[in-house]
This record gives structure tokens, C-alpha cells and sequence, in this order.
């Protein structure tokens, strides 16, 4: 299994950061620009992780129960990240239905113009599934359609060829499984936003010097929900038999209320 070191750029460059938060040091990095509609700016969802290192470490690697918790934006956007019950026969009624996976105020965050969106599939027998990112006002950027490769949570990248998302602008993405073709009231349907942020300088200062393994934990610590996500989805199929990993990803979702698919399989 593979050990990370610890990331101590947490703990050294950015010591100038330090906050005092009821008595427990915590390394907050450089907020990024955020746009009015998700002010005050996010800065740490995974703030008790963090703590938990300025607190207990100082050469271990990074504890085999870390908690990944994530800050989302104030305030919220609409949308069901849930998808509801269908009427479809392709589609059986289970407990856990198709989610977008966004934080409880339906907004995430990210620095990337062209960012990856994961959702969780729930066992169904349709054969059709379609991917769309709109801008605020609805007009379309960016359809896909899709193939269920099985139950779990699945990733769909923006194509490098598209024009990249605008800094401090909203977008709405969504994803439809086809339940009934003569009825499309039957189809599931989950939704999401996300906004572009600016990184600041300390943070790509240090995403530059830090290790791949310690990504999550840094985007986390900026309030990039998208990065946050997609990176440490990464490292967890890259070492598929990490315990440590599977728990930050498993405490992740428990943060954004995404319990009931917190454990499900990542599906290429």
C-alpha cells in the first residue's frame, strides 16, 4: 500500500496564515477570489483535518483516520442533487437514487476552466444517460450522452476543444437517465452549479511544490470542491487497497450530507 508523506507545506511556507479558532491553531491558506453570489469566500472543508495535523503531527505520515470535511459557500443555489423515485421500468425504486455530487448548497467551487463532475448511478437498466452544462441563463455549453457502466460514481470530464468557464460566473450541470422512452416525465434527474474561482497566488505557489498525494488535502483547505473531489477520486483508483484514502473520501461526502453513497464504488 502506498504511504504519503505528510504535507508540510501546511506547516512551514504558509505559518503565516495560522489562525486561532477556539483555542486550535488551524492553517487556512489564501482564499481565492469568489464572485458576490458565493460570498463570504469558502476556506476550509477540511478545516478538522487540518486541525488534527497542526495539533498531533510533526513527522508521522498522514493518520490513517484523517478527517476530510468540507466548508461549502454561504448561501445556496436551486437544485436537487437528488434525483426523486421513478415511474420508469428501467429504473427499479431503490434507497439510494441518482445524486449529483455537490455540497448542500448546490454550489461547489473550482479553479479549473474546464472542470471534471462526478454523480452517483444507481442500479438501473437504462441504457441511456445524458450529461448537460448550461450557463445561468440556460443556454447550453456542453451535452454528453452516456452509457450506465454500472453502479457507482461516475466522472465526466469537459472537453479540452470547449471554451473554458468564465472566473466569478455560475454554471448549472445536470445528468438524466432514461427511464421510459415514451415518457420522459419517468426520467431520473440530478443538478448541480458550480463557479469559477481565481486561485491566489499562495495557492498556486503551493500546488506547485506539493506532492500529488497531498493535492486533495490542499484544494480542500481552499474550498475547491471540484478539485477536491476529482483529485483525491484519482489517487483512490490509483491505490485501489488504501484504507486511508477510501476513509478521507468516505468522510468527504458524510461532510456534504452525501452519506448514502459515500461508500459506493468508483466506476470508470
Amino acid at each position: 500500500m502506498t504511504t504519503f508523506k505528510k504535507p508540510t507545506l501546511l506547516l512551514a511556507p504558509l505559518a503565516a496564515s495560522m489562525l486561532i479558532l477556539g483555542g486550535v491553531g488551524a492553517v487556512l491558506l489564501a482564499r481565492p477570489a469568489v464572485a458576490q453570489t458565493a460570498s463570504p469566500a469558502p476556506w476550509s472543508e477540511l478545516l478538522n483535518w487540518v486541525q488534527r495535523k497542526t495539533q498531533k503531527n510533526t513527522t508521522a505520515a498522514r493518520p490513517s483516520s484523517s478527517l476530510v470535511s468540507f466548508v461549502p459557500p454561504a448561501g445556496t443555489l436551486p437544485a436537487n442533487r437528488e434525483g426523486g423515485a421513478s415511474r420508469g421500468g428501467l429504473c427499479p425504486v431503490g434507497s439510494k437514487r441518482l445524486t449529483a455530487l455537490v455540497p448542500k448548497s448546490n454550489l461547489g467551487l473550482t479553479i479549473a476552466a474546464r472542470p471534471s463532475f462526478m454523480f452517483y448511478v444507481p442500479p438501473t437498466q437504462s441504457q441511456e444517460m445524458i450529461f448537460t452544462l448550461t450557463d445561468s441563463r440556460g443556454v447550453e455549453i456542453f451535452e454528453k450522452s452516456l452509457t450506465p457502466s454500472g453502479v457507482g460514481v461516475m466522472r465526466v470530464d469537459m472537453p479540452q476543444n470547449l471554451s473554458g468557464l468564465e472566473v466569478g460566473k455560475n454554471y448549472a450541470w445536470s445528468i438524466v437517465v432514461r427511464c421510459n422512452p415514451n415518457d420522459p416525465s419517468g426520467d431520473l434527474y440530478a443538478a448541480g452549479w458550480v463557479q469559477r474561482v481565481a486561485p491566489s497566488a499562495e495557492l498556486r505557489s503551493s500546488l506547485s511544490r506539493i506532492e500529488a498525494g497531498d493535492r486533495p488535502y490542499i484544494y480542500a483547505s481552499a474550498g475547491l470542491w471540484y478539485e477536491t473531489l476529482s483529485s483525491l477520486a484519482e489517487l483512490r483508483q490509483a491505490n485501489p487497497t488504501s484504507e486511508t484514502l477510501k476513509q478521507d473520501w468516505v468522510n468527504l461526502l458524510q461532510s456534504a450530507d452525501l452519506t448514502k453513497v459515500a461508500e459506493e464504488p468508483l466506476v470508470r
